[in-house]
């Protein structure tokens, strides 16, 4: 402190200046109001009386409410139908073809139509001893059709005719003859009726089924007629734990005049009820198939065991499958006629027993573009047959069958590709392996595998292109001339045609068959058209 203040005392009167102790400030006590706050003392207050008004005023905004229309649900966009469609068409081998299809209008009351169609080939192959020989076929179509809606089910009832000839020109090569169309020729009536019913219940808890009685009248050359009746019943019930269906039925085959002597008349009913359980995960059903037979006043019982057993390993993309099942197969003239139209007349091909016939699988969806279908499967079958050529008849033109107790393996494979609404692509196949066969040494005019492909692409609905191959392998035939057991070749066939639509009404196309040209066999002595071509419109009306 006096090193500080000495140059100022220089600088002024030069007063001595002496500390003698640093200033410590002190603060005196407070006195304290020693009297408390009471309660007891009144005070007079009182409110005032405060009033208001208010007066509203309208804001003035530029902002416009408008209504806005209900919700509804919005109606498809329905196409425009037409009541005909006529088909007309032209190949090689004079080929001609007619088609019309005539069906009513939409209607909430029912459907009707009716179809006729007539189409033929009457062109000449050739066979192995180079003879050009008549060939083809004719047939003719009517059918009509229909349905009535109910209230909780649908009436549908159907009746048809067709007048068929197929001309039997395989005649055996070593005898050098060529027959006459007119001696060749097969022809075959057939006429129809159906009535059917079935339930259109909007839920699945109700009891669903489907009735439906048939009866055909088949003939060859008016001769030879059989009379069927079949009549199916299919009812099932979704319960909380369990699904119930059964299936009903009877098949009646008579042969009048009485012509058939071996197999005689038949008839043929079953009962196949079963139980089902499952969920989104897996399903599992069981069951028996009971089958009877009166055949010449002899009833035989059959039973078949049934079950089946899916799981999703990855769902929807990995589904396997196993399961049992069999049947008895009814085997009518009309039948076994169009599964081959070279037979002998008036031939009778009794049932074939599916007795076993046991299989797993693979099935599910790669993408929403691709899907498969892997099958194997092991089968016990009694009275298989396979068609034979008839010797008895020296031209051996004609087949007749050969029956056998086989066990069969058989290999099945599907591939669906369908990327968008313009490409479809179907590939399937079949292996087939006759592992044990009792009486016969091969599996006669049978094919040890097919392939089928096909595509179908959409241009717009503007053009519109199909493409098919087909391929059947070789199959054995016994030579009865040489006593040898030959093969027919593998048969390979491709296929394509063309529409194209000129407006909704109007459209051309044009088809090509066995562009290999090359000559197959459908059946031992029986080889085929070559290269054919057809071209035709179709027009609405």
């Amino acid at each position: 402190m006096v090193v500080c203040l000495l140059p100022l005392s220089m600088m002024g009167q030069q007063k001595e200046v002496r500390v003698v102790k640093p200033y410590s400030p002190t603060l005196s006590g407070a006195e304290k109001i020693e009297l408390l706050p009471s309660m007891d003392e009144q005070i007079d207050f009182t409110i005032p009386e405060i009033s208001y008004q208010l007066y509203p005023k309208r804001y003035e905004s530029q902002f416009r409410v408008e209504p806005i229309k209900a919700a509804r649900m919005v109606k498809m966009p329905l196409h425009r139908l037409y009541k005909s469609q006529l088909t007309l068409g032209f190949g090689n081998y004079l080929t001609p073809l007619a088609e019309l299809n005539i069906n009513q209008l939409r209607s909430r009351n029912g459907t009707f139509g009716v179809h006729l169609k007539h189409h033929s080939m009457n062109g000449k192959v050739k066979l192995d001893n180079d003879l050009k020989v008549p060939a083809g076929f004719n047939e003719n179509e009517l059918d009509i059709y229909g349905s009535r809606f109910l209230k909780n089910s649908a009436f549908d009832y159907g009746a048809g005719a067709s007048y068929n000839s197929y001309v039997h020109y395989g005649v055996d090569p070593e005898l050098d003859t060529v027959l006459n169309r007119e001696d060749a020729v097969e022809p075959y009536f057939t006429a129809e009726g159906k009535l059917g019913i079935h339930s259109m219940h909007a839920d699945s808890f109700h009891v669903n089924y489907k009735a439906s009685l048939e009866y055909h009248y088949f003939t060859h050359k008016f001769e030879q007629a059989e009379h069927g009746a079949r009549l199916e019943l299919d009812l099932d019930k979704k319960l909380r734990v369990l699904d119930l269906a059964g299936e009903f039925g009877g098949v009646w085959l008579g042969h009048y005049p009485d012509w058939d002597t071996l197999v005689g008349n038949q008839t043929i009913f079953w009962f196949n009820p079963s139980v089902s359980k499952g969920t989104t995960q897996w399903r599992f059903t069981a069951g028996v198939n009971i089958y009877g037979r009166v055949n010449n006043e002899i009833f035989k019982p059959h039973l078949y065991p049934r079950a089946m057993f899916q799981f999703h390993m990855v769902k929807e993309v990995i589904v396997p499958y196993f399961g049992v099942d069999g049947y008895l197969e009814t085997n009518s003239y009309r039948q076994v006629v169009e599964e081959n139209p070279y037979i002998v007349p008036s031939l009778a091909v009794r049932p074939t027993s599916h007795k076993m016939i046991g299989y797993l699988g693979l099935k599910g969806h790669i993408s929403d573009a691709v899907s498969y279908n892997l099958k194997a499967s092991y089968s016990i079958i009694d009275d298989a047959y396979f068609y034979v050529n008839d010797n008895s008849d020296p031209l051996m033109n004609q087949f007749r069958v050969v029956y056998d107790d086989v066990t069969l393996g058989t290999l099945h494979g599907e591939l669906t590709v369908e990327p968008n609404d313009s490409w479809k692509v179907f590939l399937q196949g079949n292996y087939y392996s006759y592992i044990t066969m009792v009486n016969e040494e091969h599996p006669w005019n049978k094919p040890e595998f097919d392939i089928s492909l096909q595509a179908r692409y959409n241009m717009g609905d503007k053009i519109i292109l199909n493409a098919g191959i087909y391929t059947i392998g070789s199959r054995y035939y016994e030579n009865y001339n040489l006593a040898l057991e030959e093969t027919l070749p593998l048969t390979f066939d491709l296929n394509l045609g063309m529409e194209y639509r000129y407006s909704k009404l109007l459209s051309f196309w044009v088809r090509f068959n066995n562009m290999t040209g090359q000559s197959y066999y459908l059946y031992n002595q029986y080889p085929s058209y070559k290269f054919r071509a057809m071209l035709g419109f179709s027009y609405a009306l």
